[in-house]
């Protein structure tokens, strides 16, 4: 019934047979945006999912802790990367859940998300990587924006009454309105500066600067529209004011006769 060990041949099982795929192929199957770093927080692979939603391709083991172009918390406060959700997971070596952020490309389109950023650890617990999950959202909880471009403004244009506005608060928001031009040049200058060491391809990287470009033309448009728009009520308030003659003399007095 037994055959002699010298006849005898060995059926091994069919290669493949307990194939375990790579964590690259895992990923890939995936329709989520997902990405995964080492212990310290570097990038060590995304999907083609999580380069979508992103709006470019960050470069492996130069970026940290998430491909966002920037990430800004509900309430439109910038989040520096080191703080976002991965960092704290990774820090702390616990999952971050139930946390809602807004992520913005560099052509500046803001998208809300939810982030589900894990640890992972090997047999003995310790941390090795980490992986996180991006899910886009139509909103963010309590608020009406959905995707609102980088720059506009969430002041509302004051009402213009008929009698005019009060020049130092038509003063205000021209200062405002100045200093958000300033804002919108220095990010620029930031963004190009972190595309100084770009290593990646030069494809991408001129797509990027382009895109900056872009999105720094559109929000210097807007603003300058608005300047022109405050300008030229200022004018007629002021215009309006000087044909008082108690209005001219409570300007006079109170040094607020010219709008810069």
């Amino acid at each position: 019934m037994f055959p002699d060990d010298d006849e005898f041949e060995f059926g091994g099982p069919e290669r493949g047979w307990n194939y375990e795929p790579s964590r690259a192929d895992l990923f890939r199957e995936f329709r989520s945006p997902v990405y995964t770093t080492d212990a310290d927080g570097w990038l060590t692979y995304y999907n083609d999912a999580a380069a979508d939603l992103w709006g470019y391709r960050p470069e492996l083991g130069r970026t940290r802790w998430c491909g966002c172009w920037r990430i800004y918390t509900p309430d439109g406060t910038l989040l520096p990367l080191d703080q976002c959700p991965m960092a704290v997971a990774i820090k702390e070596g616990r999952p971050v859940r139930g946390v809602q952020a807004v992520l913005e490309r560099p052509d500046g389109t803001r998208i809300p998300f939810m982030p589900y950023p894990t640890p992972l650890r090997d047999a003995s617990g310790n941390l090795v990587a980490a992986s996180n999950v991006l899910l886009a959202i139509t909103k963010l909880s309590g608020s009406d924006s959905i995707d609102r471009p980088a720059g506009q403004s969430d002041e509302p244009m004051p009402e213009m009454r008929e009698a005019g506005l009060e020049l130092e608060y038509l003063t205000g928001l021209l200062q405002a309105t100045l200093a958000a031009l300033a804002d919108v040049e220095f990010s620029y200058q930031i963004d190009c500066e972190r595309l100084d060491g770009w290593s990646g391809s030069e494809d991408e990287k001129h797509r990027i600067i382009n895109q900056l470009e872009q999105k720094r033309q559109r929000q210097r448009g807007a603003l300058r529209k608005r300047l022109e728009h405050l300008q030229q009520h200022a004018r007629q308030a002021l215009a309006r004011a000087s044909s008082d003659p108690m209005r001219r003399t409570a300007l006079v007095t109170s040094g607020r006769g010219t709008v810069h």
